[in-house]
């Protein structure tokens, strides 16, 4: 607040001048003559006010000439705004206009300008006639301002791009009473040239129904818009001039005032612009026009003045390190912005000529002969460039009283000790004013000037005062001026969408809705294309999601961590990660004068893992030590999206002679474009749900999913799946060893299905189709494939927004839950293919029924010239010990993943090595070459999800294979190859031999494909030379050792060679593996192997021995685990309704939310609290030295809250009913609305139908403390 004004009558009594009211017995003073009189209007003065508030300044606009101010004594120029219903912050102008003045033929001064109205006014609302007249009819109809929105023009461009005519009915009010000519929808303009606008139909007239919209320019060969326009007429011929005293010029000034919301400096810039249409019929000489300003930088008593004569920028600083003082209630404490008024254009000489900025000038408020100007002539003199005393401005000093005469004032940077500003000439700072002033010409008749500007605000770091560098309002002023320019066109990125939080305990979780036209944006950039860039388009990237430090956040300091933390990044998945964009930086020497100083500068270090549309947020990012949410605090987040374009070309330059004299190559040097469009600060407040909807159970949390059921189709994307006991009960119990309808543990099915509002997750049936258009015969193909849930209760259906080739988190706000469903390739494939999904794997484990019985082991692998290098993944192409390649000659695993899966344990058989007099090869060598065609017919995309049981039970064992892995023929039993039947007597599941048949046994464990709902062939081999390590006893029961020594020489043992091969082939006890390999010939051995997947070389661990068969030989049941991405396919059951693509259903109820629960809403009146108690003076929940208060927690949505003394005096009564909040923010304050005093005092809550509750509260009061906060 700026108590000037209402101090001057006790001022001018005290006989201590500061402020005139009015100045007597001067022009300034209210005297005019009769000539003036008799010429002009009986209007009364301007009341109409509005703000210009769409982005981080609050700037109140009035219609008599003047701005920034409210009529009464405070400055309404708030930077940045506050949030509605919070405290207001500090404002950094107070008052601005412009001022007019010259000397007719006669020699008759003429002047219009206005300060505060204390004198009275020489503006007054409404145009003037081609006489120069108005009358108080004309005044009153045009007392207001006319306001269009950016948001209505974008919407109502939409309704045009449907079709013309649009309906008048269906026109934003902004966009169809705009004050244009020949408006048919606002009858007061008629036909007179007024505010801008875009003439759709070239007809000359403003029709909305056409397609014709308000602009900024119509002179702009690109017709622009802003997020906010505000448009309003006024004139000098109204009434007498009662400000200045002087004669009226006979001048209609038709003015807009607009501004963007962005996420950079321009989001604290706002911008008018002046249309001067001089109506006089006789030419005014010596003509001065100018813009004049009070700028009051928080506390108006320590400002400085500046100025940059090169950009024309009359710039406020603060004269100390702190802004603030005894007379101020609000400042900017330790950190003082500085803000400047661009004068970007101004009025025309008789030739046609700018002007420019002819003086800039500064005077003080006071009476002095440096102070308030008191009369016309004093006007004049500022605008004309000399003191009250006709003396000119001088250099030096104070600027008055010098030998030099000067036309601009203090132009030199503060941070120069020996430059000429305030600062460096320790000038007093006070309360000063400033004036651009351009002149002097000749006003003709008819004549037409603008006078455009632009305040740019910028809030240093903190250390910058005082005497601070101009450099970053420098820097942002050049954004202004670009703008300007550029006729205001704004290169748009994609807009933001719209938050909701969702509000648990000690947890929010953030939805990001809207999304559809922040994720299709593609707009090409006319520069780009100007310049023939073949890719000139910017698509949408991503989301960059911030934690705010508190409400009054703008976006561009969404960069200053004190102020703003990203907490949260998405984008595309498509190869981009970090986006960097290379930055002009004009004070950076690059030692020559012909390249562009740009520094690089970070935008995104990306995830590149596809767009997610939830955050469920449990930490605080701005609080040190436990960062746990706190209930009933509240926390500020904002949401940003960007876009990306990249191109890289060269350009070769050549001589005469044809050669190459060098070769340029260009490179998109600012590939990130972040949105302006509804980025907008949303609060959050975290609290228990109880008390909610008349006692609401939550049945689960974020991320939380159902049980899910296989009806048909295969596949699991990226997600890892673990079926119900009593599912896989159902694989084993099936006559065809196929449960077509596996059901799936909560959280872990086949589709991403979770919670992410676990306030409205109904209880119902539901039905998830995914469907390929293609009609596949296998793997589905993600561009053309999408999904369909329907609600079997209500017989909703909700489709997907994308085909799956888009990766989308798809929420379904009416029942809480999101879909997330990413059609992934098998393991394989090439170097990024691997890259951008770990080749495929998920997960691994071991698990012992039994842990302190870890019975079993294996031989890891090991590199490079190591006998026990087993498992050939990776990039190593040595000749002894190669890496294995796949298809096209790229390594199968280019990263090593899968020699890592349980220690190096356990392998994809096709990553195994097959080499002949390998001390470890368990893969068959097919045709003396590693990789040959068993291999080939093997890919490592045919990798399986497994889940390996060994067990005890012998009732679950798997009639099996044996084959021999013996390398040599000559050493193995019978003579077999290796990898063909063992020759040995099968054996049955009690171990007994079987006369007459050889090569089968039992593996006492079984395997399962969870994705699939099949259990799996599985089998093993033995080394039948080794029978010290029994190998050669047709039963999988793997030694313990390694090797042994003979006559120095190393035998290698390897447990018996009892390798164990898992398969992708439907269990049938190995049958069609025993004939194919009884048959004997490659083809039908080819027709084993190709089936293997995953192969292990098992050791016996120290300590522990196989167990008697028939007390079931396992000494502790083990499951193991691998996971691995499977494309989404076609998988036959014996449901038919997808045509075998993949279906499922799901029932909620056992995560469904239940409300108007009597038992929950009454157990939650218990929790009713009040915080803090006691009240010492303060609490986390103030705002303001100001403000106080104390919040009531978890409180019911309806009830009444009273509020007694310890007496028994009633205090307060508050009637609630807010669904929306389960607290309230008590002011201390009684039903009068006065301050209570220290003290006891007894709440009571009384909740219909559920019950009452009773609490005591202390509170000790503060004193009103204006300064120390």
């Amino acid at each position: 607040m700026k108590n000037k004004l209402f101090a001057v009558t006790i001022l001018l009594l005290s006989g201590s001048v500061l402020w005139a009211k009015e100045n007597t017995g001067t022009p300034g003073g209210g005297k005019v003559g009769s000539s003036q009189k008799l010429e002009a209007g009986d209007c009364v003065a301007a009341t109409s006010s509005i703000d210009l508030d769409i982005n981080n300044i609050r700037a109140r606009l009035m219609n008599g000439g003047d701005m920034w101010w409210d009529l009464v004594n405070n400055a309404k120029y708030e930077v940045p705004k506050s949030l509605p219903g919070q405290p207001e912050n500090p404002s950094s102008l107070f008052a601005g206009a412009v001022w007019i003045g010259g000397v007719d033929a006669q020699g008759q001064l003429k002047v219009a300008a206005a300060t505060y109205r204390q004198n009275g006014n020489d503006f007054f609302p409404g145009p003037l006639d081609e006489n120069a007249s108005v009358d108080q009819a004309t005044c009153r109809q045009w007392d207001k301002h006319f306001e269009v929105l950016g948001s209505e023009i974008d919407s109502f461009l939409d309704l045009v791009a449907q079709g013309l005519p649009v309906s008048s009915s269906k026109i934003p009010k902004g966009i169809l009473n705009w004050p244009a000519f020949g408006n048919p929808y606002n009858p007061i303009v008629g036909f007179r040239n007024m505010a801008p606008f875009e003439d759709a139909d070239n007809n000359g007239i403003y029709d909305p129904t056409g397609g014709d919209y308000p602009v900024i320019d119509q002179t702009c060969t690109k017709k622009t818009y802003a997020d906010q326009m505000i448009w309003w007429v006024y004139n000098d011929k109204g009434n007498i001039h009662t400000e200045t005293g002087a004669t009226a010029i006979g001048m209609e000034v038709q003015t807009l005032a607009f501004a963007f919301k962005t996420n950079d400096e321009v989001n604290d810039m706002t911008f008018y612009k002046y249309k001067l249409l001089n109506k006089a019929t006789i030419p005014i000489d010596s003509t001065f026009m100018g813009l004049w300003a009070d700028p009051d930088l928080g506390c108006y008593v320590d400002d400085y003045i500046g100025f940059n004569a090169e950009t024309g920028l009359g710039i406020v600083y603060n004269g100390q390190a702190v802004d603030g003082g005894s007379d101020c209630a609000l400042s900017y404490g330790n950190q003082p912005p500085y803000e400047g008024i661009d004068y970007f254009k101004g009025p025309l000489d008789e030739n046609g000529n700018q002007l420019g900025v002819s003086s800039f000038l500064y005077y003080r408020n006071d009476f002095s002969v440096l102070g308030n100007p008191e009369n016309a002539g004093d006007y004049y003199g500022y605008l004309s460039g000399t003191w009250k005393d006709g003396s000119p401005f001088t250099y030096g000093g104070n600027a008055y009283g010098g030998s030099v005469p000067t036309k601009y004032v203090f132009p030199d940077d503060p941070s120069d000790p020996t430059g000429w500003s305030q600062c460096a000439a320790q000038d007093a700072f006070g309360d000063l004013r400033f004036i651009h002033s351009s002149g002097p010409f000749r006003l003709d008749p008819g004549a037409t000037n603008d006078i455009v500007i632009g305040v740019v605000w910028v809030r240093p770091p903190i250390g910058t005062y005082p005497c601070p560098s101009y450099k970053l309002l420098k820097q942002a002023d050049q954004k202004a001026q670009a703008l300007f320019d550029n006729c205001f066109q704004l290169k748009d990125g994609p807009p933001a969408p719209d938050l909701s939080i969702i509000e648990l305990d000690k947890e929010l979780v953030i939805a990001l809705d809207n999304t559809k036209e922040s994720e299709s944006y593609k707009v090409a950039d006319p520069q780009l294309q100007a310049l023939g860039i073949a890719d000139s388009l910017f698509t949408f990237e991503g989301y960059q999601l911030y934690q705010l430090i508190d409400g009054n956040v703008s976006t561009q300091e969404y960069n200053d961590p004190a102020r703003a933390r990203l907490i949260f990044q998405c984008d595309i998945k498509n190869g981009v990660s970090k986006i960097v964009n290379y930055v002009y930086d004009p004070t950076l020497d690059v030692g020559n004068p012909n390249l562009v100083p740009n520094v690089p500068e970070l935008m995104v270090d990306g995830a590149d893992k596809g767009i997610s549309h939830t955050l469920d947020i449990t930490t605080d990012a701005f609080a040190t030590g436990n960062q746990r949410l706190i209930n009933h605090k509240t926390y500020y987040y904002s949401i940003i999206s960007y876009a990306y374009n990249y191109f890289e070309f060269s350009d070769t330059i050549r001589d005469d002679q044809g050669n190459v004299v060098n070769v340029v190559t260009t490179v998109q040097q600012q590939p990130y474009l972040a949105g302006r469009k509804n980025i907008k600060i949303y609060s959050g407040i975290p609290h228990i749900t109880e008390p909610e909807s008349g006692g609401l159970v939550l049945n689960s949390g974020y991320g939380d999913g159902p049980q899910i059921t296989r009806q048909e189709g295969a596949g699991n994307g990226k997600l890892v799946v673990d079926m119900t006991a009593e599912s896989l009960q159902g694989i084993l119990s099936s006559s065809d060893n196929l449960n077509d309808h596996p059901v799936y543990e909560r959280g872990f099915g086949p589709v991403g299905i979770s919670v992410y509002n676990p306030k409205v997750v109904p209880n119902a049936d539901f039905d998830l189709k995914i469907t390929d258009s293609s009609n596949p015969t296998k793997v589905l193909n993600a561009a053309t494939t999408s999904w369909t849930l329907k609600n079997l209760t209500t017989g909703e259906t909700v489709t997907s927004d994308f085909n799956l080739d888009y990766l989308n988190e798809q929420l379904i706000p009416d029942w809480g839950l999101k879909v997330y469903i990413e059609q992934l390739r098998n393991p394989g494939g090439n170097e990024e293919a691997q890259n951008s999904n770990n080749n495929g794997f998920l997960e691994a484990t071991i698990a012992f029924a039994d842990p302190q019985k870890a019975w079993l082991t294996g031989l890891a692998d090991e590199e490079g010239s190591s006998p026990f290098n087993w498992i050939r993944a990776g990039t190593d192409n040595a000749s002894d010990y190669p890496d294995y390649i796949g298809a096209g000659g790229i390594p199968i695993d280019v990263n090593s993943v899968y020699e890592t899966l349980l220690g190096g344990t356990l392998a994809p058989y096709r990553l195994a090595t097959d080499q002949i007099g390998f001390a470890v090869a368990p893969a068959w060598n097919d045709a003396l070459t590693h990789g040959g065609p068993s291999q080939i017919l093997n890919p490592i995309d045919s990798i399986n999800n497994i889940d390996l049981y060994i067990t005890s039970d012998r009732s679950k064992w798997s009639k099996c294979i044996v084959v021999e892995t013996e390398a040599d023929p000559g050493l193995a039993q019978g003579n077999a190859d290796k990898m063909d039947l063992r020759t040995g007597a099968s054996r049955d599941i009690d171990g007994n031999l079987i006369e007459g048949e050889t090569g089968r046994s039992w593996f006492p464990g079984y395997a399962v494909d969870p994705v699939t709902g099949e259990r799996l062939n599985v089998f093993f081999g033995e080394d039948s030379w080794l029978t010290s390590e029994r190998g050669n006893d047709m039963w999988w029961n793997p030694s313990r050792n390694l090797y042994s020594f003979n006559n120095n020489d190393v035998d290698f043992l390897i447990g018996g060679r009892h390798y164990l091969y898992v398969t992708r082939m439907r269990y049938d006890s190995c049958n069609k593996f025993y004939h194919s390999l009884n048959v004997g010939t490659i083809t039908e051995k080819r027709n084993v192997y190709k089936w293997v997947t995953w192969t292990a070389v098992p050791l016996l661990a120290q300590n522990f021995e196989f167990l008697p068969i028939d007390q079931g030989f396992i000494p502790s049941d083990i499951k193991i685990r691998i996971r691995v991405t499977k494309p989404y396919q076609v998988f036959n059951t014996d449901v038919s309704e997808n045509g075998g693509m993949p279906h499922y259903t799901f029932n909620t109820a056992n995560i469904a939310a239940y409300r108007n629960d009597q038992p929950t809403a009454v157990a939650a009146l218990d929790t009713i609290s009040i915080v803090p108690n006691p009240y010492y003076a303060y609490s986390a929940y103030e705002v303001s030295q100001l403000d106080a208060r104390v919040k009531i927690t978890n409180l019911p949505q309806k009830c009444t809250i009273t509020i007694y003394s310890v007496d028994g005096l009633q205090v307060r009564t508050i009637s609630r009913d807010d669904a929306s909040i389960t607290s309230y923010d008590w002011d201390l304050k009684n039903d009068a609305g006065i301050p209570i005093s220290s003290g006891l005092y007894i709440i009571h809550i009384n909740a219909p139908g559920i019950g009452e509750k009773t609490l005591k509260w202390f509170g000790v009061m503060r004193p009103t403390d204006l300064n120390n906060y």
